[in-house]
């Protein structure tokens, strides 16, 4: 008996010497030091290994105070946690042993398995309970690069991935930024429920960057499918000297829908400058991120004295990945109704955009269809379809489909085609068939046909010795017009242009030399006397100019007498009647007469004279331009409003003063050969100081040239940067007629937008009446606009 009670006995003593033996800490060090009667423990440049607890922790030296069983560790402390894959960094490094709890006191680092990063001071790590926490602020960074910033105190439950805390915010790896209160975020589902949410997205989320986007709410709750805000309020707009943001949507709930990537928005009011104005049941929009997404447009509402009162609510639909439509229909106060459409399709090698619609009222139907398609046959083929079709002869103007269109360009004329053009070994060929319609012609002649069209030009390859370069090109058509006139025509050309030459004297010479080969068949012409015409013309130009330069002590003068000489052995059939006249910008030219069929006959002399003065920055203070052609004979089948069939053309030119970048004046003339009159003379002065801009153009044509005379006038008044007033004047002063005016008044800043005009706009056409409109458009940037393009029509008054 007594034996095994000293077998227990021995036993046990054996159980408790093995665990204080494993309990005792070891440290691997340079030096250690014993004090206190071995109760302190001091290890430099220590490694130390706790198996038992799967530990080891590198410091430059750490001290074991082995009756508060505390270890503290300094310097270059690494903490390795083996069971947890973590790891601890950090300058100061406590170990309670009892508690199996690390307090790092400086600036802490800690890597979670690779997936979560903190950064912080003061944080307490309690290895029995897997939480890391802390009173004081920290950053946890996940491998998507999100950012968590703590503001206080904050608890980190890791086994079940649950980070809670008083107050912080999270910056996304798109560097939009969530503010919350009493925040709660579960990383395993990616759950995060918080309250008193403010949501700051990146300032260009929404396509502008002078935005400053915001989402607040009372509370919230985010997942990897939705984020819910309740009680929100949103807006783009920045406050930058402001009282308060331009436009704020509050709404009851908002829902960002991040699988569909829609905003969506339940029981919301439009607040505008504080003013509630506008309410909706629901309202949603696809979240910036997306590029293509189904779903409601803008509306908008719309007024005009033809047409009434309108509602539109376009929609857009997404068909396939190649292809999407966009639907707009639009409905009138007379009941009528228009539904236009817009379908987009990308194929392998082109793109496809149509535009359609129809109109159903009282007075019967009417549509539209216009169709493009560009495209490539290979490398060097590519083509271009247009089809074009209207039934009611006012119904574009009349609807002014001009501006929701992208493929109207003219509300009076309708042109169908199918463009060809190939890049082949230095030449380029390109040919058309064309369909024109003039919408504002007689049912009988409206119609024109060219086809084929085509052009064929070679570059031809020649040695150095030509000094020069040399092209040959041909071109044609096809025509039938006015029911029953033909006419087909070839014109081949061959153009050699000479390089560039400057003798030792400093005058740079250049020469062009033209043979065109013109062909003409006509079947019932109606402005020819010869059915027939098959000639050859041949051409020279030779050009010579002298540029001079003088720089003084503050500015540059230029100075460069020009003289072109040009003769054809050739004639010309009658020009006379042709809308031609020189100008300064095109009497050098070697078609200054403006067709492709002929040349200009004879001899002539062109002079010219250039000035410039600049300053020493290269700014153009003044600049002026004077021309003049002799001739030796008189020719009267040259244009007469050119005058080149005198010979002495008119006098022309033009003059111009900058004072600075904004303020100038310019005039352009042409003043008859003898100076007793004037032509042509063209005013435009632009005129700016402080915040007031404007542009004053007069034109007019007397006497031999024509018989008009016009002014318009575009005034702008900026108030400051986000206010300004503009005014514009187009009138007819021969005829005293009006064309238009425009009076409007503009507020726009980064997010909204509100347009006030007046116009009074008068037209020509039978068809259409005068008007005079009172319009307002406000535009909530980039949601939406709401306009009426006549207040006086929606008053009733």
């Amino acid at each position: 008996m007594k034996i095994k009670i000293l077998l227990k006995l021995y036993i046990l003593l054996f159980l408790l010497i093995g665990k204080s033996l494993s309990d005792e800490i070891k440290f691997n060090a340079k030096n250690i030091d014993i004090k206190n009667d071995g109760n302190v423990v001091i290890a430099y440049d220590s490694d130390l290994n706790i198996s038992e607890k799967d530990i080891k922790i590198k410091s430059n030296k750490a001290i074991y105070d082995k009756s508060k069983n505390i270890i503290e560790f300094f310097g270059d402390v690494y903490y390795e946690d083996l069971l947890n894959n973590l790891t601890v960094s950090s300058n100061t490094i406590v170990y309670f042993r009892d508690k199996n709890l690390i307090f790092s006191e400086d600036l802490t680092k800690i890597n979670l398995e690779e997936k979560y990063f903190i950064e912080g001071e003061k944080i307490y790590y309690d290895r029995n309970l897997q939480n890391i926490y802390s009173y004081e602020k920290a950053i946890i960074k996940d491998v998507q690069n999100n950012i968590f910033k703590f503001e206080d105190k904050y608890n980190f439950d890791l086994l079940n991935e649950i980070i809670k805390s008083n107050k912080s915010y999270i910056l996304d790896n798109e560097d939009n930024k969530y503010y919350f209160e009493d925040l709660f975020i579960n990383l395993k589902s990616n759950e995060i429920v918080g309250k008193e949410i403010k949501v700051e997205y990146e300032d260009s989320y929404f396509g502008n960057e002078k935005n400053d986007p915001i989402l607040k709410g009372r509370s919230s709750y985010s997942s990897k499918e939705n984020l819910q805000i309740y009680k929100a309020v949103f807006s783009t707009c920045n406050t930058d000297n402001k009282k308060c943001r331009g436009w704020e949507l509050n709404t009851e709930e908002f829902n960002h829908d991040k699988v569909k990537k829609i905003f969506e928005y339940k029981n919301s009011w439009l607040k505008i400058f504080d003013y509630n104005v506008l309410y909706f049941p629901y309202f949603s929009h696809p979240d910036p991120s997306v590029k293509r997404k189904s779903g409601f447009l803008v509306p908008s509402y719309s007024s005009s004295n033809t047409l009434g009162n309108s509602f539109s609510i376009p929609y857009f639909n997404i068909i396939s990945n190649d292809k999407d439509i966009t639907f707009n229909p639009k409905f009138y106060a007379d009941k009528s109704f228009m539904l236009q459409n817009e379908y987009r399709q990308v194929l392998k090698n082109s793109k496809v955009l149509s535009d359609f619609s129809f109109l159903i009222g009282e007075h019967g139907t009417k549509s539209h269809f216009f169709y493009n398609q560009i495209g490539e046959y290979n490398s060097k083929i590519n083509y271009e379809i247009n089809l074009q079709d209207v039934k009611g002869d006012n119904y574009l103007k009349t609807h002014s489909l001009n501006q929701t269109s992208k493929l109207i360009e003219r509300d009076d004329y309708l042109v169908s085609n199918l463009i060809i053009k190939s890049q082949l070994m230095n030449s380029r060929f390109n040919a058309s068939f064309k369909i024109f319609e003039n919408l504002t012609g007689n049912r009988h002649d409206r119609y024109t046909y060219v086809f084929p069209d085509f052009e064929f030009i070679k570059d031809i390859d020649l040695t150095d010795d030509y000094n020069g370069s040399f092209n040959f090109s041909s071109s044609g058509n096809i025509k039938n017009y006015e029911t029953n006139v033909t006419d087909a025509t070839i014109t081949n050309d061959f153009l050699f242009e000479s390089d560039e030459f400057v003798n030792k004297f400093g005058f740079s010479t250049n020469y062009d030399v033209l043979i065109k080969n013109y062909n003409y068949y006509a079947d019932n012409p109606n402005d020819k006397n010869e059915d027939s015409i098959y000639d050859v013309f041949g051409i020279i130009k030779i050009d010579s100019s002298l540029p001079l330069q003088k720089k003084l002590a503050n500015n540059t003068h230029y100075l460069k007498p020009i003289a072109s000489f040009r003769y054809s052995p050739n004639g010309n059939t009658d020009l006379s009647n042709k809308d031609t006249f020189l100008n300064y910008n095109n009497v050098f030219s070697l078609n200054r007469i403006g067709t492709t069929s002929e040349v200009e006959g004879g001899a002539a002399l062109s002079l010219g004279l250039e000035f410039k003065r600049s300053n020493n920055l290269d700014f153009k203070e003044f600049e002026f331009k004077l021309a003049n052609v002799l001739k030796l004979d008189e020719d009267y089948r040259l244009p007469t409003k050119s005058k080149l069939n005198k010979t002495r053309t008119d006098i022309f030119g033009n003059a111009k003063y900058s004072f600075d970048d904004i303020n100038n004046i310019e005039y352009i003339f042409s003043y008859d050969r003898d100076l007793k009159y004037s032509n042509l003379d063209q005013l435009i002065l632009n005129f700016g100081v402080n915040n007031l801009v404007s542009k004053f153009e007069y034109y007019t044509t007397k006497k031999d040239i024509g018989n008009e005379e016009n002014i318009r006038n575009t005034t702008t008044f900026n108030l400051n940067d986000e206010n300004n007033f503009k005014f514009v004047l187009a009138k007819d002063l021969k005829e005293d007629f009006t064309e238009f005016y425009d009076l409007i008044y503009t507020y726009k800043t980064d997010c909204i937008s509100f347009n006030l005009g007046y116009n009074k706009s008068f037209y020509r056409d039978g068809n259409l009446e005068p008007s005079k409109s009172l319009s307002f458009l406000i535009k909530i940037i980039p949601f939406s606009e709401f306009g009426v393009a006549n207040m006086k029509n929606l008053i009733g008054k």
